[in-house]
């Protein structure tokens, strides 16, 4: 899916920059592959290579405190569904809410460019109650990507009884 325009949303006090790829600046990818090294290399120990083929097909969600970034994930469609991932907050806003606010937005960008796809996504084992409280349900059993344990979890809105 191609994406022509840069959006800016206002939604509870936050200026959310979203954006594909391809209309990135060369600072602001420098910013976010900056600010996913500190919070998944530095603090989460993870050692695995970050950027992948899905950072070229993704549109990113970010806010910035007017330099760098303090809340961000990527949006990106696999075969049958919609999925987000690399979603954080740094540590001068959790605490705060921001990481709900991120989440709300996830999901309004998530209904704007991929309406009536499921949302499933692949969530790091301790974020599980963040996601539950929006709507969505673990599936499966957990898993190990990347030496941090995950559970596959979708949207409650998607799940068929």
């Amino acid at each position: 899916m191609i994406y022509k325009e840069i959006l800016r949303t206002r939604r509870l006090k936050t200026l959310w920059e979203v954006k594909p790829f391809k209309e990135l600046s060369l600072e602001e990818l420098y910013e976010i592959y900056r600010v996913r090294s500190d919070v998944f290399v530095e603090e989460q120990k993870i050692t695995e290579s970050d950027p992948d083929e899905n950072d070229k097909i993704a549109l990113y969600v970010f806010e910035t405190d007017g330099n760098r970034i303090t809340a961000y994930a990527r949006i990106f469609s696999e075969q049958q569904y919609v999925t987000f991932g690399r979603v954080l907050t740094t540590g001068q806003v959790r605490g705060t809410g921001k990481g709900r606010e991120l989440l709300q937005e996830i999901m309004r960008q998530i209904k704007l460019h991929f309406p009536g796809l499921p949302i499933e996504i692949e969530a790091q084992f301790y974020a599980v109650g963040y996601y539950k409280k929006s709507g969505f349900k673990a599936f499966g059993n957990p898993f190990i990507e990347a030496g941090v344990k995950h559970i596959k979890m979708i949207h409650d809105s998607m799940q068929k009884d």
